[in-house]
């Protein structure tokens, strides 16, 4: 046999080796996924029932990526499934279930016309100017030092940009952080979030507490140039300084207050980001929280700063 025959044969027996190689590859990835789509259907609907969420998370289907070994939900409905709080085109796991309590979440708000949704939602849109809605956004939440740390990233189309950090504590070990991650899930489904503080009042510690927004449409419709308030900043002043009362942060008259509305004026102007932050001079319960609030003192008592970017 000569070299070139030799060389045909060699070839031959390489490109026969690598299909079949690549059917059985093709095929393991196919086993994988398939049945890790079961078991983690099946580990998300244990983890539903045992927190009471079954009735509130409707989703079509469960996809497995043979590479990464994570889950991901389709089709998501959170609350009524005739009238969804939100619903999600995914919801990705970052890691596998074994890591829980940890949890690292991508996901991606469905466009949804404002029929579409519960009566919650609708309302908050038509408060915002808003007909569709869309985004995405992130979670995670680690334990640390005895803590729990969370970060939430949330963008919506022509509005902006939400980023929530918490650092947390629970002080009482009835409760896991996967039972209060499912009660706020359920207060908001229910329409119950006022619920959260008498569950957790003293059960919850709070360290740090810092929210960030960047405007991308939102304020503009709000607060339009020509609009009254734009017009007037002194009748703008005193709006914003009754706002802090309201939310329990200080007296209308206050300093306190006048210092909130001028940073809040501040960013109106020239609307990009404003930050929220919460920093206790030592770690304070929900329970105590919810008190300083009813008092109107929150801004006084608990180093909290606004900031315009």
């Amino acid at each position: 046999m000569n070299t070139t025959s030799k060389f045909q044969t060699l070839l031959g027996k390489v490109l026969t080796y690598f299909i079949l190689l690549s059917c059985f590859a093709i095929l393991g990835l196919y086993v994988v996924q398939r049945y890790g789509a079961q078991y983690a259907e099946q580990k998300i609907q244990e983890q539903l029932e045992r927190t009471g969420l079954s009735q509130f998370v409707h989703y079509q289907q469960v996809y497995f990526n043979p590479f990464t070994l994570t889950p991901s939900l389709e089709g998501v409905k959170i609350g009524e499934e005739n009238s969804p709080i939100l619903i999600f085109a995914r919801i990705s796991f970052n890691s596998y279930l074994i890591k829980h309590p940890n949890l690292d979440i991508d996901f991606w708000i469905q466009e949804s016309p404002i029929d579409s949704l519960s009566r919650e939602t609708r309302a908050l849109m038509r408060s915002a100017g808003m007909d569709t809605l869309l985004g995405k956004g992130s979670f995670s939440s680690t334990i640390q030092d005895e803590g729990i740390v969370s970060e939430l990233k949330l963008d919506i189309k022509d509005a902006g940009k939400l980023t929530l950090m918490s650092n947390i504590r629970l002080l009482d070990h009835e409760f896991t952080p996967s039972d209060l991650r499912s009660d706020i899930l359920a207060s908001f489904a229910l329409g119950q979030p006022e619920a959260l503080p008498i569950i957790y009042g003293d059960a919850i510690e709070l360290r740090s507490l810092e929210i960030q927004y960047e405007e991308s449409g939102l304020i503009h419709r709000l607060f339009p140039p020509s609009g009254s308030y734009q017009s007037n900043p002194v009748e703008l002043e005193g709006a914003l300084m009754f706002a802090s009362q309201a939310l329990g942060l200080a007296p209308a008259n206050s300093p306190e207050a006048k210092q909130i509305a001028t940073s809040v004026q501040t960013f109106l102007e020239t609307p990009k980001q404003l930050t929220l932050s919460l920093l206790p001079s030592s770690p304070i319960s929900v329970k105590e929280l919810t008190l300083l609030a009813s008092e109107g003192s929150l801004y006084k008592n608990n180093r909290i700063t606004i900031q315009s970017h």
